[in-house]
């Protein structure tokens, strides 16, 4: 088996679309390549710091304004040394992707240039490798891989990066290699693939994503390469890729630090060495295929309807499956078409969803549209030849996750954590869409050094569940499932804070999502249940209300943009919400005591704006009721709130 389709030659510009793919590919590549120029001199820094304070905005990466750095969003216009040194490690990023790119430009048209200019990266890189300084993303550095700091790297601020660019190193060669000059590959090898080994090898400390990708491309390029020593050290060492799976991957077949970006990332970096095992017939072990190829198929589960994720913890708002069909192509090529992989890849193909972009570490889409991989690996597919695969109700126990759905609804629960690597402080949150159509979502973050990616997006205040005392969620414990049908769940997480535990209840019908929150543990204090919509859900209402103040200042509480307190002594409030295809009439049954409020909070960019719902409670073990019902009848809903 070879890395790229045998028929790749026959079919990259057998039509007009594909002639069209290839021109635009061209087009990439001759507006960077030329002027590539690069010195071991620059330090690159961390790619999380690349984000607007204002409004949590990526700033944009342009290759001709090294010192200028401007907001997608506000466009406001950053300078410092700091970004400067993340516009480094996007430039080299971007040259090393180019050359990835030009390769396959040239395998499609033989045009001797694009051969060149991909030659000529990694011949850069690798005759300078040693020059580089090794640092880590906080800027410390070392001369010695024996004294560095744990997480460094030489082109990129940190191992994990380089990792990636290894791969996409050997990835290039892979393409070209029957055109390459074996002395030069021999150099290329010594001077910067055993370098790299020296440099991660020492990272792989533990069962973390990051230890993934180290090791995938230690194994990557010993298999490349025939390197004994790497291919010993990716499979067999302490913290093998199969030890990796096999610990770090629940029985629900989803990655243990419980973010979906997170899961699909380190499913990246290990499809590519899985590919390569098959490539130069290396035993991948069979309890770490299953694994590897389970997590694909159970993903499809965990979506929304409309391929759509949720985003639990961190990682980035509003992904779907399209987003990383390159991870699904480069799988399915390993698995072959008629594999469960290949079926889902073909379902993701043909969605009609746009694809949500990733804002670091980016793989290469042509015009957002067509995936390198697609194109390298699987041109031959029959892309209408698919089997429809039914998404069902699914709880995920050992995740810590549930997926309710009917026709109508899908509801998305967390309730618990396993443990605080990449966690948000927001068990027991909800995830709604209704037809298709988000009704509440997690903001997920920006950029993990951005202000307003630590002051909100990552506060227990900004997500569906109890704040307390206007303090963010304390556990990162596991929660329980009490009770799981196709229509309801209900779950329970102990010790959420100190002796204070919550159970949640949700049941679906056809037209109704029922939530049932009760938190119990006799702690004297404020609770704060929140419920937040989607930004173009317009909430209206005919109650009487008066400007207020929650009190607290901090911990999200002091980005609250508006506070409104309903006057009223009913105990059953009725609000409604108008989306751009939905309708919804919103019940909340007021326990004696409870108050309730309307926010307008701060969505993912913040300059975006979201209703929420707030209701307060004094008593030491309040109980919240909300029902969410879908209105078909517009006149209805529109007369009532009017």
């Amino acid at each position: 088996m070879e890395y790229v389709n045998k028929r790749f030659e026959e079919l990259i510009l057998a039509t007009e679309e594909n002639r069209e793919i290839v021109k635009a590919m061209k087009a990439d590549v001759d507006a960077f390549m030329p002027d590539f120029s690069d010195s071991p001199e620059k330090m690159s820094r961390w790619g999380h710091y690349y984000f607007c304070d204002d409004d949590g905005g990526r700033l944009i990466f342009d290759p001709h304004y090294p010192h200028d750095h401007q907001c997608e969003i506000c466009h406001k216009v950053y300078k410092n040394e700091i970004l400067d040194g993340v516009w480094v490690c996007f430039y080299r990023n971007r040259a090393v992707v180019m050359a990835l790119v030009s390769a396959a430009v040239y395998r499609a048209t033989k045009d001797r240039k694009y051969l060149d200019y991909a030659v000529s990266v990694i011949d850069f890189y690798a005759r300078n490798y040693s020059q580089f300084v090794l640092h880590n993303k906080e800027n410390l550095t070392s001369d010695t891989y024996e004294d560095m700091p744990w997480g460094c790297g030489r082109m990129m601020p940190q191992g994990l990066n380089e990792a990636i660019v290894a791969i996409r190193f050997v990835q290039t060669i892979e393409i070209l290699r029957k055109d390459l000059d074996p002395e030069w590959l021999q150099m290329v090898y010594q001077c910067m693939f055993r370098e790299m080994f020296a440099l991660l090898a020492p990272q792989v400390t533990a069962i973390h994503n990051i230890s993934c990708w180290d090791l995938a491309a230690i194994g990557v390029m010993g298999l490349a390469f025939q390197d004994q020593e790497m291919i010993e050290f990716a499979f067999k060492s302490q913290y093998n890729i199969r030890e990796q799976l096999k610990k770090g991957v629940t029985e629900d077949f989803f990655w243990y630090e419980g973010s979906i970006h997170y899961n699909f990332f380190l499913l990246e970096g290990v499809s590519s060495l899985f590919l390569f095992s098959k490539i130069y017939d290396y035993e991948f072990g069979e309890e770490s295929s299953r694994i590897f190829e389970s997590m694909f198929i159970r993903a499809y589960q965990y979506a929304f309807d409309n391929q759509y994720f949720p985003t639990p913890n961190d990682g980035w708002p509003n992904l779907n499956l399209r987003t990383f069909s390159y991870v699904y192509h480069t799988a399915a090529r390993a698995f072959g078409e008629k594999s469960a992989v290949g079926n889902l890849t073909k379902l993701i193909e043909a969605s009609g969803e746009p694809r949500t972009p990733l804002p670091l570490s980016e793989p290469y889409y042509c015009q957002n549209k067509v995936c390198l991989e697609q194109l390298l690996f699987n041109l031959d597919f029959d892309y209408q030849d698919f089997t429809p695969v039914e998404q069902t109700s699914m709880n995920f126990p050992k995740s810590n996750f549930v997926m309710l759905r009917n026709k109508k609804w899908n509801v998305f629960m967390k309730y618990g954590l396993n443990g605080k690597s990449h966690a948000h402080p927001d068990i027991m949150t909800l995830e709604i869409m209704c037809g298709g159509q988000r009704i509440t979502r997690d903001l997920s973050n920006a950029g993990y050094q951005s202000r307003l990616c630590n002051e909100w997006h990552r506060k227990t205040l900004s997500h569906n569940t109890v704040c307390f005392q206007g303090e963010d969620i304390t556990s990162v414990h596991p929660g329980e499932c009490l009770d799981y049908g196709e229509d309801r769940i209900a779950a329970k997480a102990k010790d959420v804070y100190e002796g204070i535990d919550y159970c949640r209840k949700v049941e679906i019908t056809e037209e109704t999502v029922m939530d049932t929150f009760q938190v119990s543990g006799g702690r004297e204090g404020i609770y704060d249940y929140v419920f937040h919509l989607e930004g173009d859900i317009r909430l209206k209402h005919q109650l009487d209300t008066e400007e207020a103040s929650l009190g607290f200042k901090r911990n999200g509480y002091e980005h609250v943009l508006e506070t409104r307190k309903v006057k009223t002594k009913d105990k059953e409030i009725v609000l409604w919400g108008f989306g751009k295809a939905v309708k919804l009439k919103i019940t909340i049954a007021l326990a004696d005591g409870q108050e309730l409020y309307l926010l307008k909070t701060m969505d993912n960019p913040v300059n975006r704006v979201r209703s929420t719902i707030l209701i307060r409670s004094e008593d030491m073990d309040p109980c919240y009721r909300m029902k969410l019902e879908a209105c078909d009848n517009c006149q209805q809903a529109q007369e009532e709130s009017e």
